[in-house]
């Protein structure tokens, strides 16, 4: 039994249901990426953000047309984790309402050290996601991060990544989705080069 947890507008409801695993494995596709630090800065409207997410919103699109993926899920982390998000959230109310949106929240209050709009938008996008799983409902701790990109690839088939092969988490979870053996596409949030991800160079910059 899956303890997850389905959001409403007055506060966010903990129940215990099967639904998560009712998804189908082969159909779900996670998000990994940079925080906006290593993207073009923190708003999405920057010229370089928003050729990398109309490059981003055009993968998803593929995605959903040619392989039939109809979940995505997201860590809810500022940047690519946020923006990916609010892409599947514009797409199922504008142009695939099947598809659904699973927010994979690593720890409780994620968002405590973020600005005031920040939280905002991570609040608006949990109450309108399909589906919220908690990997811990304690504080932020070391592992929670890791832990939480480890339950997204575990749940999906297929890997969507902006990385710019530097070190960090991003490629932490692509180390592990390989592991895992699963199938890795790679945006380069500067090029804006795809590639599918077979082997990581661990001296990679």
């Amino acid at each position: 039994m899956a303890t997850l947890y389905i959001c409403k507008t007055i506060g966010v409801v903990k129940i215990s249901i099967n639904s998560i695993y009712d998804i189908d494995y082969n159909k779900t596709l996670c998000f990994t990426g940079h925080r906006p630090k290593k993207l073009g800065g923190y708003d999405y409207r920057s010229e370089q953000n928003l050729k990398m997410l109309l490059k981003l919103r055009a993968l998803i699109c593929r995605y959903i047309e040619k392989k039939g993926v109809t979940t995505f899920v997201s860590g809810m982390a500022l940047g690519i984790d946020i923006w990916s998000a609010q892409i599947i959230l514009s797409l199922k109310e504008k142009k695939y309402p099947h598809i659904k949106l699973v927010c994979a929240i690593p720890c409780k209050e994620q968002y405590k050290k973020w600005s005031e709009s920040d939280r905002d938008i991570w609040k608006n996008i949990v109450n309108r996601a399909d589906f919220v799983h908690y990997v811990s409902e304690d504080p932020y701790t070391a592992w929670c991060m890791n832990k939480r990109n480890e339950w997204m690839v575990d749940n999906s088939n297929f890997v969507l990544s902006v990385w710019d092969g530097s070190g960090g988490g991003t490629q932490n979870c692509a180390k592990y989705a390989l592991k895992r053996q699963r199938n890795i596409l790679n945006l380069h949030p500067k090029t804006l080069e795809t590639n599918f991800v077979k082997t990581i160079d661990n001296d990679n910059k």
